[in-house]
């Protein structure tokens, strides 16, 4: 959320609450909220227990199953980057750990800077979690990681879980090799998880990194670019699409291309090519134009995959006009 000048001190003299935050929250926090929410969103939005509802009661209940399940994933697995990520240490802070292990690592800071004369310090680097998940989180991480991929058959089809599959595959199978056989098995087909001996539990820390790495986890740079740059443009592209300027730049985009052959497959090209030079980026560009270009597609024939074929090609050109900001 921006800074608006005067916000905060309304805000909380409304509520009483002078300090109230309502903006630059702590990412510890919020990605896994906001991971819960979009959870949520795609079971009501893509319900498959409304999808086999006049199906039989067979395939009722397992829609039924699926729509729960992928909640409770998503509460399981926020709840296990809470205890798992070293800023937040969930468990040993309702036991009472955590301030305590803080505390005597601030002594401990504070009696080495006493004693080579620097300043003392009033923080210490987070700690180490006493209490986590152990070996559960393969469980928690095994199980999220099935049901997000059964539910994403129906929303995203089963092509693109399918290379999921045989990624996920392809990584169980090295990783066995490794295990049974050795790192020195084969050096091209292998995933070395630790050293000798070869234990399972090795693999611990990748797991914990696909939850809690703020560069490469699930919940750390990929919801940082989904919260901080794909959802605003989302915004923008509707607020975009849904003002005078989104119909001015169809009409333009109309009025260039009104002799041509293609029709509204030429609108789109020229619409996302105006809209690269004040992006710059193809998924900004593609929630942007697509929100107005493929519905303008579909709706005088062309087909949902040449729709979508020709947005993508256009908004990923879109981003070598000037000014180059992609």
């Amino acid at each position: 959320m921006p800074s608006i000048p005067g916000l905060q001190p309304l805000i909380g003299s409304i509520t009483g609450i002078p300090d109230i935050p309502i903006r630059r929250f702590s990412y510890e926090y919020l990605f896994p909220f906001a991971f819960v929410v979009m959870m949520v969103i795609v079971a009501l939005r893509h319900s498959q227990y409304r999808h086999y509802r006049d199906q039989g009661a067979w395939k009722r209940r397992f829609g039924l199953f699926m729509d729960i399940s992928l909640v409770v994933m998503a509460f399981a697995v926020a709840a296990a980057y809470l205890i798992e990520i070293d800023s937040i240490c969930l468990i040993d802070q309702f036991s009472g750990v955590r301030a305590e292990i803080i505390s005597r690592a601030l002594q401990r800071e504070i009696e080495f800077a006493q004693m080579m004369g620097l300043p003392e310090p009033t923080s210490v680097d987070n700690p180490d979690c006493v209490q986590n998940l152990g070996i559960w989180i393969f469980l928690v991480v095994g199980l999220g990681v099935t049901v997000f991929l059964g539910y994403n058959i129906r929303v995203w089809g089963l092509p693109l879980v399918g290379v999921a599959i045989v990624i996920a595959g392809y990584t169980m199978l090295t990783i066995a090799i490794w295990y049974f056989f050795g790192a020195d098995h084969n050096r091209y087909v292998v995933t070395i998880l630790g050293g000798e001996p070869r234990t399972l539990m090795d693999g611990r820390p990748n797991i914990e990194d696909v939850l809690v790495n703020n560069s490469s986890g699930l919940l750390g740079q990929f919801m940082n670019i989904l919260l901080n740059t794909v959802f605003p443009y989302i915004v923008l592209g509707n607020l975009f699409g849904v003002s005078a300027g989104g119909q001015s730049l169809i009409k333009m985009a109309f009025i260039l291309t009104r002799r041509l052959r293609g029709g509204p497959a030429h609108a789109a090209i020229v619409s996302s090519a105006m809209f690269g030079t004040i992006s710059g980026g193809p998924v900004v560009n593609v929630l942007s134009t697509g929100v107005l270009t493929i519905p303008m597609m579909l709706k005088r024939g062309f087909s949902k995959t040449f729709a979508g074929g020709i947005e993508a090609a256009a908004s990923s050109g879109g981003q070598i006009m000037p000014p180059v900001m992609g």
